[in-house]
C-alpha cells in the first residue's frame, strides 16, 4: 500500500491510497473516504508513452543547444505537485524568457496583498468554527466539495450573478450583477459604519432592503469566515474590488491578528523553505503572450489553445514557431507540438502536494513504473547533464525541504488603501455581461466540457437554437440554453469551453498581470 494525492488544479488535494493497482481515498478529514468524478475521469485518461523516448530527449537538448534562439518558458498548472517548478532551474540557466503572471487568480491575490501583504489561508478549524460562511463569488459545493462537507450544517450567504447550487442552501442570496463586487462591498462597509444606503445603489444591485438589512445582522451578530472565488476578480480592476472586499471582512475582524477568517487561492508552500523556486531574469506576461516572438516555446503542462484569452490569436502565433510540447496527454495545443515530451503521471514519480485551501501536505510515492515518460526531475537532470551544468540538487533534496515548517502564519496588520471607483460595465438594450464558472464535469480544459452558452428565459432564445456570439475580439457559433438562473443580461460559458475564449481579451488586469476574461461586452444574433 503506497500514499500519492491527487495531482488536479483543486482546493481540495485529496489523498490517495494506492494499493493491488486501484487508488483508493485516504480516510483524512479532508479527504474523507471519497474521491471525485473528475479524479475518475483522470485515471481513464490515455496518456502520453514514447517508445523512443531517449531519442526525443536527444533532439529536445539538440535543438535548445541552437545558438542565438529566444526560448520561452511556459508553464501551466496541470499537475500541482511541487516537483513541476523544477524545470525552471535549466531554462533559467538558458537565459529563456518565462512567461509571468496569471489566467486565473493573480488580480485578487494582488488585490489580498494590497492590505495583507500576504495571500495565507487560515486553518480550516477555523472555517469548522464558524456560524456564518459568507461565499462570494465562489461555486463553493463543486469546487471545494470535500471542505464543504466539514461545514455543510453552517449558516450561508452567498454573493453571485448565478443561483449556485451554494446558493439554493443559503440564508441570503444576493444575484448581483458581474462586477457589482465592488459597489456591493462599498455599501456593506458603509453599513458597517452605521452610514445611510442609498436605496439606488441596493437597486443598481438587484438588491431589496430587506436582503441587505439580513445580510447585516447575520454577519455582525454571528462568528463568520468568507470564502473568495476568483469571479469578483476576472476584470481589469480586479485587484481594488477584492481590496474593497477585504475592508468589509476587516470590519468585520475576520483577520484579527492572523488571517483566521477569509479562504483565498492561499500560497500552501509559505510555511517551508522552497528550494525549487526560481525568480526568473527575462520575463513577459503570461496572458498576453505572442508566442511567434520566440524560436523556441516550450509548453509544460499547459492547454493555452483552450484556456488562455484571444485564443485565435495564439493558434495563429503557435502555427509561427518550434513547440516542445510537455504534458500527460495529448490536448488542443499539442497539436501545434514539433517535439512532444511525455510526462509522468501522478501515480509514476515522486512529489509532493500542497494545497491552495488548505494545510495539509502529502508526500507522493512511485506506485506505477513506466519507463516511456518522464518526470520533471529526470528531464532537468537530463538536461543539466547534456549542457554541462552544475548546482541541480537530488530529488529528495528538493522533497525533503517541505517536511519541515520555518514560517509561521504571518501577522495581519490590515492596510487600507484609498481606491478609485469601479462601475459597472454600461451595456446597451442589446449586450450581455460573460459569466465564466466552473462546471462539475469540467476542470480548466480537462475531462467533459460543455458545448453550450446559457442565457435567460426572459431573453426570448430557443433552447438548442444556434446563435453568433461576438466581442470586439471575435464570433463564435453556438447552441443556446435556457438557465433562469443566470443575472438576467448575461450569458454563462463555462470554462473549459472550446470557443469561449476566442471572445475574450488578452488585455491585462491593472495590477497582478492577470486576464480579464469577463471585462466584455457580447451580443447575439
Amino acid at each position: 500500500m503506497k500514499l500519492t494525492a491527487c495531482p488536479m488544479d483543486c482546493f481540495d488535494a485529496c489523498k490517495v491510497v494506492y494499493k493491488d493497482g486501484t487508488c483508493k481515498p485516504s480516510d483524512d478529514y479532508i479527504t474523507n473516504k471519497k474521491l471525485c468524478k473528475n479524479f475518475a475521469y483522470l485515471i481513464q485518461e490515455k496518456n502520453i508513452i514514447d517508445k523512443n523516448l531517449n531519442e526525443t530527449l536527444k533532439k529536445v537538448a539538440d535543438k535548445l543547444k541552437e545558438p542565438n534562439q529566444k526560448i520561452l518558458y511556459y508553464k501551466g498548472t496541470g499537475n500541482m505537485g511541487v516537483m513541476q517548478k523544477v524545470p525552471m532551474k535549466f531554462f533559467e540557466k538558458i537565459g529563456a524568457t518565462f512567461a509571468v503572471g496569471d489566467i486565473c487568480c493573480a488580480g485578487g491575490e494582488a488585490g489580498i496583498e494590497m492590505g495583507r501583504k500576504y495571500s495565507i489561508n487560515p486553518n480550516i478549524q477555523d472555517l469548522q468554527a464558524s456560524e456564518v460562511i459568507l461565499v462570494w463569488g465562489r461555486n463553493f459545493t463543486q469546487t471545494s466539495a470535500h471542505i464543504y462537507k466539514l461545514v455543510k450544517d453552517k449558516i450561508f450567504i452567498t454573493i453571485d450573478p448565478v443561483k449556485t447550487p451554494i446558493a439554493k442552501k443559503s440564508e441570503v442570496f444576493l444575484q448581483i450583477p458581474p462586477k457589482g463586487d465592488y459597489l456591493l462591498a462599498k455599501l456593506l462597509q458603509k453599513a458597517l459604519d452605521n452610514e445611510d444606503i442609498d436605496i439606488d445603489d441596493l437597486n443598481k444591485l438587484n438588491i431589496t432592503q430587506e436582503q441587505f438589512n439580513k445580510t447585516i445582522e447575520l454577519l455582525t451578530k454571528n462568528k463568520v469566515s468568507a470564502m473568495i472565488g476568483i469571479g469578483a476578480q476576472k476584470y481589469k480592476e480586479g485587484a481594488i474590488i477584492i481590496h474593497e472586499m477585504d475592508k468589509v471582512f476587516n470590519k468585520l475582524n475576520l483577520f484579527n491578528g492572523k488571517n483566521r477568517g477569509v479562504w483565498y487561492l492561499g500560497s500552501g508552500t509559505y510555511p517551508f523553505e522552497n528550494k525549487i523556486s526560481v525568480k526568473p531574469t527575462k520575463t513577459c506576461t503570461y496572458a498576453d503572450i505572442k508566442f511567434d516572438d520566440y524560436d523556441v516555446v516550450f509548453i509544460q503542462a499547459a492547454n493555452p489553445v483552450v484556456s488562455a484569452p484571444n485564443t485565435q490569436y495564439l493558434i495563429e502565433s503557435l502555427k509561427n514557431t518550434f513547440v516542445i510540447f510537455m504534458g500527460t496527454t495529448a490536448n488542443e495545443t499539442s497539436k501545434y507540438a514539433d517535439i512532444i515530451i511525455p510526462a509522468k503521471t501522478f501515480l509514476q514519480k515522486k512529489d509532493v502536494r500542497a494545497s491552495y485551501g488548505h494545510d495539509e501536505v502529502t508526500f507522493c510515492e512511485v506506485c506505477e513504473e513506466n519507463d516511456y515518460a518522464i518526470s520533471e526531475y529526470e528531464l532537468t537532470s537530463y538536461l543539466f547533464k547534456e549542457f554541462g551544468f552544475d548546482g541541480l540538487l537530488s530529488e529528495d533534496e528538493y522533497l525533503d525541504c517541505f517536511k519541515t515548517k520555518i514560517n509561521d502564519k504571518p501577522d495581519i496588520n490590515f492596510i487600507n488603501h484609498d481606491t478609485k471607483n469601479v462601475e459597472l460595465l454600461n451595456l446597451k438594450d442589446d449586450e450581455f455581461y460573460l459569466i465564466t464558472s466552473k462546471n462539475t464535469d469540467t476542470l480548466n480544459s480537462q475531462f467533459k466540457y460543455d458545448d453550450y452558452a446559457y442565457v435567460h428565459p426572459s431573453k426570448g432564445f430557443a433552447d438548442n437554437q444556434l446563435v453568433t456570439i461576438s466581442s470586439k475580439i471575435d464570433s463564435i457559433q453556438i447552441k443556446v440554453k435556457n438557465d433562469e438562473r443566470i443575472y438576467s443580461n448575461s450569458i454563462l460559458i463555462y470554462a473549459g469551453n472550446k470557443q469561449v475564449n476566442r471572445l475574450t481579451s488578452n488585455e491585462i488586469s491593472d495590477c497582478g498581470t492577470n486576464a480579464t476574461f469577463q471585462d466584455i461586452k457580447l451580443t447575439v444574433r
